[in-house]
């Protein structure tokens, strides 16, 4: 009895299995540090995500992540940020990168890639991952309480959430 089975299924199934005997080590982190210092921010962006999946084991990627937090493109922001709230308290020396990020405007100098709505986005994923690192965030409290007057309500409502975190721990 032969089974047909579509190329794409097929393909997804292997990715699938793959992805579930992997285990993320430190050649997976360096290759995704290096796609974090690709010119494509496309390439950028997908790192970052990988690395957010990853969680607490992509710890060693933390100073490729503040760096990216920072990057000219919106959505490596977010995802930089993301995956640094997925790190977790081990992120903690991405603290100043975060705190920038949660002054994510637009008319900054340089100016940004990506939509208006993505500025809002980035902020508030930002206050997200400093609540994600807790009492080792306490340096962005000044940050966070400045963000409760965001005028995007999702962003003060992240704000608001990650202070409990901090102050509470």
């Amino acid at each position: 009895m032969r089974i047909k089975v579509g190329v794409a299924a097929l393909a997804g199934a292997i990715l699938l299995l793959g992805n579930s005997f992997a285990a993320p080590g430190d050649d997976k982190v360096a290759g995704l540090l290096n796609d974090l210092k690709s010119a494509n921010a496309g390439t950028r962006a997908r790192a970052a995500m990988a690395l957010g999946k990853m969680g607490p084991s992509a710890k060693a990627a933390v100073p490729g992540l503040a760096e990216a937090v920072v990057d000219r493109d919106l959505n490596v922001r977010y995802y930089a940020a993301e995956a640094l709230g997925a790190v977790g308290p081990e992120a903690k020396a991405a603290v100043p990168a975060l705190i920038k990020a949660l002054d994510t405007f637009p008319g900054g100098s340089p100016p940004l890639d990506g939509p208006q709505r993505y500025y809002a986005d980035t902020r508030s994923v930002a206050a997200e991952a400093l609540g994600a690192i807790g009492t080792g965030a306490r340096e962005a409290v000044p940050a966070l309480k400045k963000a409760l007057n965001d005028p995007d309500p999702s962003v003060r409502s992240a704000a608001a959430e990650a202070l409990k975190r901090i102050e509470t721990k």
